[in-house]
């Protein structure tokens, strides 16, 4: 029988551990094997509840050759040290005990095992208090389960209960809990000419992509686009797509091929060249509607230190007036509203008239069933890009919301200096379409002209008291 059970049912019964099926009191290690095998070079921190003899802290520490193991109990008399072992005193019936716990261990604890006083009521609160401490991707589970019925006090958690080999014992059960996962997001990076190197050997695109990884804690993909060459490697990122267009196809048909490729339900595009906080993936997740576009809090990248260039974030960004540019008749990019992020520090989820471009946020049904992506009348201009996007969800019906729960910060490029440059000729291209698209009220699927939207969010800077005049004499003509 022992030749044909797992390596770590055979590491169990060396050391007499009551978890394998050899001993005929529970069978669990059959099941740990097949879970945790692929994860054993990996797994840095175990921490099971219960010390006892310490003979399962030997069979972890012996199962995963890199990880520290620590225990806890509530007995003194179980307490010792051993290479790769560490024991803590701890009442599991306590909260102020298992926050203490943690905060001597650590939140980047990987697996967690109750094997404690297996009372229901402790089992649930001792899981309840721990998961709230505990990183996303941890493994908790709950050995010698008595009573199933506890699984209703743990709904705000994935949970099963695995299927075992046959023991004829009443508590011969496990519960295997988990953060819940959301929805997949997937952050698409269109990218072209990203040279600048914030490191030694390591280019302004690379760190972005790197610290998405550092960063975003849900269930999410990474899809790198380059628009034409020269191309850049990253490291064997889980997850990662890169796509190496052999020539130019312009950014807004490079969104459209990154966000067609995606398996998200929701896309957030990412400038090549930005810092993320940390969770902003879930964060925007759990707060949003199907028919609003959301872009974070914005700060400015200095990538030498990448950190924040300083500590001014913008939260509204509005439209620029076509009316009053001095530099030409255009939907000038930009918009940052000062005035407006000082007086609404207080709502956390609000609505703006624009975004600034290098960070969003909706869903991929939307984006292309509703919105249509961007469209084929300007696939080699970068300029106008929330203009597209913003002002045309809300002629649409739609919403564009700020949340200030999270963050993004964005590297300011120089003109001469971009990835995306563009010609003068081109440039102005770009936003002659847009200025006489949308002042125009030229896309037929709309629920409010141009000028309603103005309206909703006067007085805005830039727009005089005649806006109204100025707008009606330029259709006249």
């Amino acid at each position: 029988m022992l030749n044909e059970l797992s390596e770590l049912s055979r590491i169990a019964y060396k050391f007499r551990v009551a978890k394998c099926p050899q001993l005929r009191k529970h069978s669990y290690t059959e099941y740990y094997y097949n879970l945790l095998k692929d994860k054993r070079q990996t797994i840095k921190k175990v921490l099971e509840m219960s010390v006892n003899t310490g003979a399962s802290l030997r069979m972890w520490r012996e199962f995963f050759p890199n990880a520290q193991i620590y225990g806890a109990d509530i007995s003194p008399q179980w307490m010792f040290k051993g290479k790769r072992i560490k024991t803590f005193l701890c009442d599991q019936s306590k909260k102020e005990d298992l926050v203490k716990l943690i905060s001597h261990i650590g939140h980047d604890i990987d697996l967690v095992i109750d094997d404690g006083s297996h009372i229901p009521q402790n089992q649930v609160f001792t899981c309840l208090t721990l998961m709230s401490l505990l990183k996303k991707d941890a493994i908790y589970i709950i050995e010698d389960v008595a009573d199933q019925s506890i699984t209703r006090e743990l709904e705000s958690y994935d949970y099963e209960i695995p299927k075992l080999m046959k023991i004829r014992r009443y508590d011969n059960r496990l519960i295997v809990v988990r953060h819940k996962k959301g929805n997949k997001t997937s952050i698409i990076i269109p990218s072209r000419n990203e040279s600048l190197e914030v490191a030694p050997g390591v280019t302004v695109l690379q760190r972005t992509v790197r610290d998405i990884y550092d960063k975003a804690t849900g269930n999410f993909e990474v899809i790198v686009g380059f628009d034409g060459p020269p191309y850049q490697d990253f490291p064997d990122y889980p997850n990662l797509k890169v796509v190496k267009f052999p020539s130019v196809v312009g950014i807004k048909t490079m969104i459209n091929a990154l966000a067609a490729m995606s398996q998200g339900k929701y896309i957030y595009k990412t400038d090549a060249h930005c810092s993320f906080g940390k969770g902003f993936d879930e964060i925007l997740q759990s707060d949003m509607e199907e028919d609003w576009i959301v872009t974070p809090r914005f700060y400015i990248l200095n990538p030498a230190t990448w950190e924040w260039q300083d500590k001014r974030f913008y939260d509204y960004f509005y439209l620029c007036c076509p009316f009053t540019d001095p530099r030409g008749f255009r939907f000038k990019a930009g918009g940052h509203w000062p005035q407006r992020t000082a007086e609404k520090l207080d709502v956390l989820i609000d609505e703006t008239p624009q975004i600034h471009g290098s960070g969003w946020f909706m869903a991929k049904d939307y984006y292309f069933n509703f919105l249509g992506g961007f469209p084929n009348i300007d696939p080699y201009g970068h300029a106008q890009e929330p203009i597209w996007l913003a002002l045309k969800n809300w002629l649409g019906g739609g919403k564009v919301m700020v949340n200030k729960k999270t963050w993004y910060a964005h590297m300011h490029q120089q003109g001469n200096k971009r990835g995306y440059s563009m010609s003068k000729h081109q440039t102005s291209l770009s936003y002659k379409l847009a200025v006489d698209y949308w002042l125009g009220d030229k896309w037929h699927e709309r629920k409010h002209n141009f000028d309603w939207f103005v309206e909703k969010f006067m007085p805005m800077p830039t727009w005089p008291e005649n806006w109204k005049e100025l707008l009606a004499s330029w259709k006249e003509t």
